[in-house]
């Protein structure tokens, strides 16, 4: 269920959705694009250090070898167990209507139980991708803080809603999204 609905006032965009596993794979792939080859690298290191004490205690290169095989899929499945776990947890909270505007009460969350307001200040910047909006909590975190997907967005309004994140926030260094 998508839909977007524009006030009179254009710099008011109002989307209303559920997220699903697709939304959040999105999110955390965006997310992971941020950090660059420095970050990359950096996950590396747990499954080298396991493996390097495999291969001390065990002697033998192939139980090492296991080793690192084993935590390079522990790191690739952890991906997907995360956005399966978002998505569930969001299908128990119904449809979102999302609120984004170009005043101080940046972003308005409303679900069936409850409503957030988010200003500016304390969202740290957006990735855009080719399906969404990935808005991400301030530096050195970078925690993706809410998705919003384009397909809730008429032409018109993902245009509007460009506009106003990439007033109010910085925008990515990540690769620009393919249209």
């Amino acid at each position: 269920m998508t839909e977007a609905r524009s006030t009179t006032e254009s710099t008011v965009v109002e989307l209303r959705y559920e997220l699903g596993r697709a939304d959040w794979s999105d999110a955390f792939r965006a997310r992971g694009r941020m950090r660059g080859i420095r970050g990359r690298l950096q996950r590396l290191l747990v499954p080298v250090i396991f493996a390097a004490s495999a291969w001390l205690i065990s002697g033998t290169l192939s139980v090492a070898g296991c080793a690192f095989l084993g935590c390079l899929l522990g790191l690739v499945a952890r991906a997907g167990v995360l956005a399966t776990r978002h998505a569930k947890m969001g299908a128990t909270m119904g449809p979102w209507t999302v609120t984004v505007g170009d005043s101080d009460d940046a972003v308005c969350f409303a679900g069936a139980d409850m409503t957030t307001r988010r200003g500016w200040r304390s969202l740290g910047g957006y990735v855009e991708t080719a399906a969404g909006f990935v808005l991400l909590s301030p530096a050195p975190y970078l925690l993706v803080v809410h998705y919003l997907p384009k397909r809730a967005l008429g032409r018109d309004d993902t245009d509007r809603l460009r506009t106003i994140l990439d007033r109010r926030l910085p925008r990515s260094a990540a690769r620009p999204p393919r249209h």
